[in-house]
Order: structure tokens, then C-alpha cells, then sequence
């Protein structure tokens, strides 16, 4: 009976188990012209003017779509070269969600000794958080989503602990 009763408590003894759950809005995106508006040579970090009224989104997430290129205007008249008026980070991209899984459990080898067995899923429901879309004007694939976060990771560890 005793017997039992050390085995059992070896079988249902020791467990962990943890969750991360992260839930973010989108990240900053940072819309640039992708050519030289203002004379300098320099096509980083110069920014379009954003078209009133144009909503810069299209949200069409099925066809991997964020950005809509009619509300940028890069057109400006060469007598009036100048930076465009779209702020710095001035949009947003997607936003993501993961929950992070972690099943640990302990087995006493000896006195003052361990084995641990981790069993670990990073975006354990495997959720699809896609990245910013391409931000550039002069891109072809401008406001297009061009990829995502990994899938579920699973990982099995084991540890000796003394």
C-alpha cells in the first residue's frame, strides 16, 4: 500500500505548467518615397504627402494587402521641391497574438537531485501574425504583406539538475 501510494504521488508530483499569452497592436510602419523628392541625393527616410480624404488602409488580409498606394502622393512639381507631410511611423501594421505553452515535470533521482522533462510550444494555437507590409513607394510589392511569423515551435528538453 505504501508502495502505491510512493508511485502515485511520483506520477502526479512535480507537474508545471505555464503560459505566455502576448497580444500587441500593430507595429509602426514607416511609409518613405523611395526616391529623392527634394534634390539631395538621398532616397532613405524621405517620406510622401498623404492624399486628404484617401483612407491609407485596405485591410484585405485574404489577399495579403495593407496599404493603399492612392492615398501617398509623391508627385510633387519640381519648382516645388520638399519633404512630404506623412509623419515619421506615422501608420500601423498588423497586429499579433501568441500564447506561448510550457508543460514541466520533475522526477527525484536522489536526495538533492533532479530530472527535468520540458515540454514547450511557442505560438502553441499557431496563429498566423503576419508582418508589416512593404513600405517603400517605389516597390512593386508596396502595401503588399510579404510574409509572417513562424508556426507552432515545439521543443523537448531534458535537465539534470544536482
Amino acid at each position: 500500500r505504501m508502495a502505491e501510494r510512493g508511485l502515485w504521488r511520483a506520477l502526479i508530483g512535480g507537474w508545471t505548467v505555464q503560459g505566455i499569452i502576448t497580444w500587441r497592436s500593430g507595429l509602426p510602419v514607416n511609409v518613405i518615397a523611395g526616391r529623392d523628392l527634394v534634390g539631395n541625393r538621398r532616397v532613405d527616410g524621405q517620406r510622401p504627402d498623404l492624399r486628404p480624404g484617401v483612407d491609407p488602409y485596405v485591410t484585405d488580409t485574404n489577399n495579403l494587402v495593407w496599404l493603399n498606394r492612392a492615398a501617398f502622393d509623391v508627385e510633387t512639381p519640381q519648382a516645388e521641391r520638399r519633404f512630404g507631410n506623412l509623419p515619421f511611423n506615422a501608420l500601423r501594421g498588423p497586429r499579433a497574438f501568441t500564447y506561448d505553452f510550457a508543460l514541466h515535470k520533475r522526477f527525484m533521482v536522489v536526495d538533492g537531485h533532479q530530472l527535468v522533462l520540458r515540454l514547450e510550444a511557442f505560438n502553441f494555437l499557431n496563429h498566423k501574425n503576419l508582418n508589416n507590409p512593404v513600405a517603400n513607394l517605389s516597390s512593386a510589392t508596396f502595401g503588399q504583406i510579404t510574409g509572417a511569423s513562424g508556426g507552432r515551435n515545439i521543443q523537448i528538453g531534458l535537465k539534470y539538475v544536482f
